[in-house]
């Protein structure tokens, strides 16, 4: 049984070797980051270190305390400077804020089908070439799988391997919280501010049910931060100095994003928005030469490398489901017609052609056109972004009563336009091609909204002495509708399933869905069957765990 005392000992332990992490990265990549950057960043490497190891060894007790540890010991080294000592009020503060959202019984609904599966396959083995002709969903893998297998642990084991996403969640807070009060104290009242404040209140109350993030949502909050670094940066002034600042934290953030699912590649092109923004500072005595040779630079280089060569060696395809990409001739890989009718597929669920107990007959036809748009309208849109827009609207007018004046208001010049058109014709594509929220609809919208409300209400901000109170007042009730929904959702878990995270606080696990020696089995009979060897291991004595273990 694993107790509430002894699942938040372990999250702690986590969370703390995260931010140690983050300043090894910090040191390596020569990145003056803040605590909300360090958690984040210590996220990134973390799982690019885990991408690595998994090549050599599996993700045992053994690797993971080893592993942890090494981020525990560097966090208490910087426990030694008092500044740094001075932030962990807020880490604790945050963290203990969201930590009843780990507290659950049910998760994800694909988190059985092949979440778990995928994390546990790495816990048990290391690199197996062709695990996306087990089941279609190992064909993307997220780094949050990478990052989840980290928290098997002595004592805790499972109980954690679920929580990557809290993580996220807790360091894009502290990051969004120590925007806002740092504009505050610098008097900075501008659409900067107002766009990290609508940010965090809107992932505090819109994502509060970590077991619907999935794959998905991290990525989606951390384009916030993406948004933020952009439109700030472009806005300071172009120099040299801002430039590579910025340059930085847009790479290792953009890094993380695509980690996530490979989907979001679509948003590299902000690196290139920004190159267009600088580009009078960049080709001043060669300056984007020294650019390229930026340790972060190698870094980006370095990762997007790992994140396609697993996905290559997954699949077959440098980028999945994009036919294009994909090489037939190896012995794992998945052939083109399989990952043509998969893209497909994804294309006609996004679009409310199909469902776990539904699909329209005509796939071709419901695809051709708008022919979709009616359903769509009738069983997505109804069903679920009319909610999210009330939602969205009521924290919009929540947060405009307490913060501005109505009085005659001039607008102010912010360069915003070219980062907004993007977001608009990023939101064009998504409605086009995948209109389900979790594909990037959530933050699209959102963004859509925010930045041009935050750059009207700029000059209409009641910037008075009571300003800060009430920010304080608007981000604490965020955190306790996070409470308060995580709270209720817990009680309805416990008359619907006996769930009492008193006595256990681990989440329900499917004993018959995690045995990855069962699928790796089948895998073994199908080749014997076909002939066709479509996965390799490197670890040589695979092949007999799996005979001792059918």
């Amino acid at each position: 049984m694993i107790t509430i005392p002894i699942l938040y000992f372990g999250y702690l332990i986590i969370l703390f070797s995260i931010i140690g992490f983050g300043c090894l990265s910090s040191k390596l990549l020569s990145i003056r980051l803040s605590l909300g950057e360090l958690g984040l960043s210590g996220i990134l490497f973390m799982t690019i270190l885990s991408y690595i190891t998994n090549l050599f060894v599996s993700h045992g007790l053994i690797h993971n305390s080893i592993f942890l540890a090494i981020g525990l010991f560097v966090f208490f080294l910087m426990l030694k400077k008092k500044l740094f000592r001075k932030k962990i009020k807020l880490i604790l503060l945050v963290s203990s804020a969201l930590f009843i959202g780990i507290l659950m019984y049910k998760t994800h609904d694909d988190f059985f089908y092949y979440h778990f599966q995928y994390t546990i396959s790495l816990i048990e083995f290391k690199k197996i070439f062709g695990v996306g002709n087990l089941e279609h969903g190992w064909r993307t893998p997220s780094s949050i799988f990478y990052f989840n297998s980290l928290f098997y642990l002595p004592i805790l084991n499972k109980s954690l391997i679920n929580s990557g996403v809290i993580y996220f969640l807790i360091f894009s807070n502290i990051f969004l919280i120590q925007k806002v009060f740092n504009q505050l104290k610098n008097k900075r009242f501008d659409f900067i501010l107002l766009l990290s404040l609508f940010s965090l209140l809107f992932i505090n109350t819109i994502f509060y049910r970590l077991a619907e993030h999935g794959t998905d949502r991290s990525a989606l909050i951390l384009i916030f931060i993406l948004a933020i670094y952009y439109l700030e940066g472009i806005n300071k002034g172009l120099s040299k100095t801002n430039f590579k600042y910025y340059y930085q934290k847009i790479l290792v953030t953009i890094l993380l994003i695509v980690s996530l699912k490979s989907f979001y590649l679509i948003y590299t092109i902000f690196i290139l928005i920004l190159f267009f923004e600088f580009r009078k500072i960049l080709f001043t005595e060669n300056f984007y030469k020294k650019i390229f040779f930026e340790r972060v630079s190698y870094y980006f280089l370095i990762g997007t490398s790992i994140f396609i060569f697993t996905i290559f060696s997954n699949t077959g395809c440098l980028i999945y489901p994009a036919s294009f990409s994909c090489i037939e001739s190896f012995s794992w890989s998945i052939p083109k017609k399989e990952v043509i009718e998969m893209k497909t597929w994804y294309e006609l669920w996004s679009k409310a052609g199909a469902s776990p107990t539904y699909r329209v007959e005509d796939i071709e036809f419901y695809l051709s056109g708008l022919n979709w748009f009616d359903n769509w309208v009738q069983n997505h849109f109804f069903y679920k972004i009319s909610d999210f827009l009330l939602s969205l609207i009521l924290i919009v007018i929540i947060s405009l009563i307490f913060l501005i004046k109505f009085e005659k208001i001039k607008l102010p010049k912010k360069n915003f336009y070219l980062f907004y058109v993007f977001v608009l014709l990023l939101l064009f594509e998504w409605f086009l091609n995948h209109p389900a929220l979790r594909y990037g609809g959530f933050t699209l919208i959102a963004l859509s909204i925010f930045i041009p409300l935050s750059v009207f209400t700029e000059s209409r901000l009641n910037s008075d002495l009571k300003l800060k109170k009430k920010i304080t007042f608007l981000i604490f009730i965020s955190f306790l509708i996070f409470s308060f929904k995580n709270f209720d959702r817990i009680l309805k878990e416990s008359d619907k399933y006996n769930y009492n995270p008193l006595i256990n606080a681990h989440y329900y696990i499917n004993e018959e869905t995690g045995n990855s020696y069962e699928l790796l089995s089948k895998a073994e009979k199908k080749r014997n069957i076909d002939g066709k060897k479509f996965y390799i291991v490197l670890d040589k004595s695979l092949i007999k765990k799996i005979l001792l273990n059918k």
